[in-house]
């Protein structure tokens, strides 16, 4: 990554970068020359560039197939390096326990974890190797011995040999555990390709590694005293004043320490798909793209519904529904029913419950009456004055003179009735 830094400094685009990891990461010297050849095509004085920082120290195509390890990168360093970060700012002794109480749990947590698992192989291996079983469908296997096998996968045709567990295309023994090469020659044969995965990444070799201890250690109050005094060793301060700060990148953002910023970067205009501008620098702002792009598809809101759809079309498939019921629906077959709504669009609801608004007798109501007056007229009018409650008759909510909570008047029997006949 810090070589590609460097040289990315003079070739920057894209292009170049894509081409640098594609040569950084090829597994063979067939791969590895393709590669080289492609860039030359771009830039001559680009491979001139590469080859300056000696490429058997960071390519694969180079690497040595004992380590068991594709890494190139020195991520395993700067991993570590942000675990222990908030230890390096203490004092040493403070920063090595902090290191150590770090460690002794984390190896306790990692053969737990593995002790756990069922599996032969170590579940992130089992990953990768589900993704090579996924590849080996597309694999003609053709063999010639026992354990000798010639694959053909597109247009590659490459050497299989399971004794040696190698491959032509080298992953096997970068990697150690097979490719999809040596899988479909694995299932040619009915055997597992866990059987052929390395013993670094098996299960039990695992907790032997993980098998250790790191024992406590007390603080400094249990510590034992001796009788000498023991003075640390001289300090030698160099001249000048002392460095803190570390040496950052020139394209590092100063407002996120550690970010660099879009400086080299080449852009993509949203509009016609080309590189070297953006949308706003587009030259033909007015014209219109030959190939107009859609906008991509939102993610819908809320949880997924349990018929299938997604939670967005809800409203889409009610309306649609509705529209279909009211268009199948003829002009005859519609039925003469009253309105239920009243006064303010308010629902008006069957005889004996409260509701709000004017009744059906044309009288301004209240709630039936708590301690309240009902005054019912053969006129066809009501009217109730006081609290709340629920009387005969049609009822509604208004305010009376009489506000009281009490139990409502009751109205004689047949009087009620007389109003229902007139």
């Amino acid at each position: 990554m810090h070589i590609f830094a460097l040289w990315h400094k003079a070739f920057r685009g894209d292009e170049f970068k894509l081409q640098f990891w594609k040569i950084a990461k090829a597994y063979n010297m067939e791969d590895y020359n393709d590669a080289l050849d492609e860039l030359e095509q771009i830039d001559p004085a680009a491979i001139v560039a590469f080859n300056r920082y000696n490429p058997k120290v960071f390519c694969r195509a180079f690497m040595n197939t004992s380590m068991m390890s594709d890494a190139i990168t020195n991520n395993m360093a700067e991993t570590f390096n942000g675990y222990i970060i908030n230890a390096r700012t203490k004092h040493l002794i403070y920063m090595l326990e902090d290191i150590r109480s770090a460690l002794m749990q984390r190896i306790v947590l990692k053969r737990q974890e593995m002790e756990k698992s069922k599996s032969v192989v170590c579940p992130r291996i089992q990953a990768k190797l589900e993704l090579e079983k996924e590849k080996a469908t597309n694999c003609d296997v053709l063999p010639s011995g026992d354990n000798l096998f010639q694959v053909r996968y597109y247009l590659d045709s490459l050497t299989v040999n399971l004794e040696a567990r190698t491959c032509s295309c080298k992953k096997w023994d970068i990697y150690g555990y097979p490719c999809c090469h040596a899988v479909a020659c694995i299932y040619f044969q009915h055997k597992e390709a866990e059987d052929f995965v390395d013993e670094w990444f098996k299960r039990d070799v695992y907790l032997k590694g993980y098998s250790g201890i790191i024992p406590p250690c007390d603080g400094e109050r249990y510590w034992p005293r001796i009788e000498s005094n023991l003075d640390p060793p001289p300090i030698k301060i160099g001249p000048g004043r002392p460095r803190r700060n570390r040496r950052k990148d020139p394209f590092e953002d100063p407002k996120r320490p550690g970010k660099l910023t879009r400086h080299g970067m080449e852009m993509t205009c949203n509009t016609c798909q080309t590189k070297g501008h953006n949308k706003r620098r587009f030259p033909n702002r007015d014209a219109q793209p030959a190939h107009p792009q859609e906008p991509p598809a939102k993610m819908a809101r809320g949880r997924p519904r349990k018929d299938g759809l997604p939670p967005q079309q809800t409203h889409v498939v009610a309306a649609t529904a509705t529209a279909t019921q009211q268009s199948t629906t003829g002009h005859h077959e519609a039925t003469a029913q009253p309105t239920q709504l009243g006064r303010g669009r308010r629902m008006i609801r069957g005889r004996g419950s409260k509701s709000r608004g004017r009744g059906a007798d044309g009288g301004r109501g209240g709630r039936g009456g708590r301690g309240g007056r009902t005054t019912c007229s053969r006129e066809g009018t009501s009217s109730s004055r006081g609290g709340r409650g629920a009387g005969e008759g049609t009822s509604s909510r208004g305010r009376g003179n009489n506000r009281g909570r009490g139990r409502p008047k009751k109205v004689p029997q047949g009087f009620g009735n007389d109003i229902e006949t007139d």
